[in-house]
């Protein structure tokens, strides 16, 4: 066997059925979960609060690390 050529054991492993079907359960789950709103008790507020605020960190993370890709490819 030639360093080239890969053995069945050291080709990566392809992700199963299973796992595939997870993720699209878990994207269309996050997709169509309402949003939390600012009505109602305290705890909901809160849960709102944190919605937001853990959106904004998210979004500004995304931008960030595309902003620091598109760097690296230019640089």
């Amino acid at each position: 066997m030639s360093a080239v050529t890969l053995s069945p054991a050291a080709r990566p492993a392809r992700p199963s059925v299973a796992t595939s079907v997870r993720v699209r359960r878990f994207v269309e789950t996050v997709r169509w979960a309402p949003a939390p709103r600012f009505e109602g008790s305290a705890g909901r507020r809160a849960a709102f609060v944190g919605y937001l605020v853990g959106s904004m960190v998210a979004w500004v993370l995304l931008g960030v690390g595309v902003s620091a890709l598109l760097g690296a490819l230019v640089a």
